[in-house]
């Protein structure tokens, strides 16, 4: 996410040179990737003027010009552009210069046999607009040689932050400025909304109507009527610029810049282009396929949300609009739609049709539905401003599934105990309420906090503000002697389960085990092997990691097979972890499981003795000594031949239970896997 500083002091007086920013937001939490200083971007473009234009003598679409671009000296420059002419003002790359889109350097060179020194830009070469058919030609009497960056306003210093999936609301220059409220010691200044209405309510031009509430919690509509569709102004073209945007027209870039301000994703409709003047939330169903903005055919399964006129679908929700209803010149009317769209819902659909935007990004991680309204006036307002529009009167607000506020408690004593810091009640809440998490009272020592609709994906437990709190006071101020008083021995954090498992995992690794974490996602031939009711994914990340894992075993193979490669031929491995599998309901199931491995050779080969591979009696040893250690006895061993996979199978069973499985997989299948030496594994039923 890209922030512009001169965009963010906007709603927020902050008096910090670039490195002290940085240096604040990391403490917040907030990792800055990079700082890009747009002057330096257009390092070397100046404002030039054209002296002399003449024919290139070989060729017909070629020009020869001198250009003064205050360097002291004329700059022979071919040009290819069709409306170059003497007397124009120019924006000139001079050699050194790197062209920003394209990202190549410009350097001296022959063209058809004439010398070249730089290059005169169109917009589009600058990232500034779509315009490439021509150079772009300022205002005359403009000074010679001035940087270009100077001419444009482009002084910005534009930091690229890090965002976690939830930290949906640092995805916004005013998520930005409320975190950076706690050094501003202000509140972020939200724009007022004044609204100029006109004519008759909005319900006469068009109805909204939501099939499926339940990936649409809430749609808000306004609409502007009799605009201009024009160029942006510099302020708001800069400011798109700055976030990594091209600046389209005045309604787009105004879309663009409330997202960007507020986090809020939204749409601009074509009204006339509304089949039926009606909006239809709903499921694709039998729709089969969808062409979006980009003139590309989507193919759509049954869940996919969108949005439909009277006839057809006009969006894909929280996604991309669709060509049969984008803005164009001819617009002459504005539909605006400002929704919260399901998270969960917006990133499967996102994965399933491979299309990741700008909106999708934001509904995935959860947006502020608080601010739904908001951004839908705030829209109108600058469009209408912009584009000498009318705001039709009143605002479309569906609201069908209310999203109440959370409700967190904090307990001091708990955060005290967590922190190992002596936080006081009002120290907690005047930290907290420096993000505008607000304290509604105090019940039995226990303090009760609404979270902001901001962060409701992100603060859901006492844990969560106990980090929050941490985390608004300072790492950098917890003192070494603090950190020694941080423990976790009261019943409160007691977990028997865990506990024993972590008995179970020093008692392997005293043994001489090694831990290992295998992925759960492993390759279709593997499971396949396994087990004939495999569990694939509709989206897998890579062709070898297409299956959920049944077992351990399967993701144990690649391990053995890795380290056998890497010369690591002795292995007494162990691993606990989540397998997949599907009940009676034919629902997936996901369930706890434990293993121990012995691979390849018992020791190493030294001068006095030849090396020996595990074999079924160290196994037998092993899982001898860990029952009695957990104190499980008369039991009794089956022994079975067993499939292709294994060679054969001990059951250790005690009553109806079986408590422990050894398994030797078969050399016809690892030699299949070309390992070449014995596996031998015990599964344990009973620990999980």
């Amino acid at each position: 996410m890209k922030i512009s500083t001169n965009w963010l002091k906007e709603y927020i007086n902050i008096s910090l040179d670039t490195n002290e920013l940085v240096e604040a937001l990391t403490y917040l939490g907030i990792e800055v990737e990079e700082i890009e200083d747009q002057a330096k971007r257009l390092d070397k473009f100046v404002i030039g003027k054209v002296i002399e234009r003449k024919k290139h003598p070989n060729a017909d679409k070629l020009s020869l010009c001198k250009v003064d671009a205050g360097t002291g000296e004329v700059l022979n420059i071919v040009c290819g552009a069709p409306n170059v002419d003497a007397g124009q003002t120019v924006c000139v790359a001079l050699v050194g210069a790197i062209i920003p889109n394209g990202e190549f350097e410009i350097k001296k060179a022959k063209i058809r046999g004439e010398a070249s020194e730089g290059m005169i830009c169109s917009s589009k070469e600058l990232n500034l607009g779509d315009d490439h058919t021509g150079i772009m030609v300022l205002e005359t009497n403009l000074p010679i040689g001035t940087p270009f960056s100077e001419y444009l306003g482009q002084n910005d210093l534009i930091l690229d932050i890090a965002t976690m999936p939830n930290r949906g609301d640092l995805l916004s220059h005013l998520g930005v400025s409320r975190e950076l409220q706690t050094l501003a010691g202000e509140k972020t200044r939200v724009p007022e909304i004044k609204n100029d209405f006109s004519g008759d309510d909005i319900k006469k031009y068009i109805s909204v109507e939501i099939k499926n509430p339940d990936g649409c919690n809430r749609y808000c509509g306004s609409m502007v009527k009799n605009i201009k569709i024009k160029e942006s102004p510099a302020w708001l073209k800069n400011y798109i610029i700055a976030v990594g945007l091209r600046p389209i027209n005045n309604i787009v870039d105004v879309t663009n810049y409330v997202m960007f301000e507020c986090g809020q994703p939204l749409h601009a409709f074509d009204y006339n282009r509304i089949a039926g003047k009606k909006i239809i939330v709903r499921k694709a169903g039998s729709t089969g396929t969808f062409v979006t903005l980009d003139s590309k055919e989507r193919k759509l399964r049954d869940d996919v949300l969108l949005i439909c006129d009277a006839e057809k679908p006009v969006a894909l929700a929280g996604i991309m609009g669709g060509e049969n209803s984008e803005i164009s010149p001819s617009t002459k009317d504005v539909f605006i739609e400002s929704a919260y769209f399901d998270p969960v819902l917006t990133r499967r659909s996102s994965k399933f049709l491979g299309l990741q935007t700008d909106s999708s990004y934001r509904f995935e991680r959860g947006i502020d539905i608080d601010k739904t309204l908001w951004a839908c006036k705030r829209a109108a307002e600058l469009m209408a401003s912009l584009g000498e529009g009318e705001i039709v009167k009143g605002i479309i607000d569906q609201y069908p599934l209310k999203l109440e506020p959370l409700a967190v408690s904090l307990r001091i004593e708990v955060l005290n105990k967590i922190t190992g810091i002596e936080f006081t009640k009002e120290q907690a809440i005047k930290l907290l309420e420096q993000i505008d998490i607000e304290n509604t009272g105090e019940t039995s020592n226990v303090l009760k906090f609404e979270i902001p609709q901001s962060r409701r994906h992100d603060l859901q437990r006492e844990i969560d503000l106990t980090e929050e709190v941490l985390r608004l006071y300072g790492y950098d101020k917890i003192e070494d002697a603090q950190i020694d008083r941080i423990y976790f021995d009261s019943n409160d954090f007691y977990n028997k389960e865990f506990d024993f498992i972590n008995h179970v995992r020093d008692y392997f690794e005293g043994r001489g085990f090694k831990e290992i974490i295998s992925n759960s996602l492993v390759d279709k031939k593997i499971v396949t092997a396994f087990s004939d009711k495999n569990i694939s994914l509709v989206n897998p990340s890579s062709d070898q990691m297409t299956e959920l894992r049944t077992n351990l075993v399967e993701g144990l193979v690649d391990v053995v097979k890795s380290n056998f490669e890497h010369s690591n031929n002795s292995l007494k491995l162990f691993e606990f972890g989540n397998c997949f599998s599907y009940d009676d309901n034919g629902d997936i199931t996901e369930n706890r499981a434990f293993l121990i491995a012995l691979a390849g050779y018992f020791d190493i080969e030294s001068h006095e003795t030849k090396p020996r591979y595990f074999d079924l009696l160290d196994i037998k040893a092993e899982v001898k000594a860990f029952l009695e250690k957990i104190h499980i006895e008369y039991y009794k061993i089956n022994y079975y031949n067993y499939t292709e996979i294994y060679e054969y199978m001990l059951e250790y069973v005690k009553g109806d239970e079986i408590i422990a499985k050894i398994m030797k997989i078969s050399d016809k299948y690892l030699k299949s896997q070309n390992i070449e030496k014995p596996v031998i594994i015990c599964e344990f039923p009973c620990l999980v």
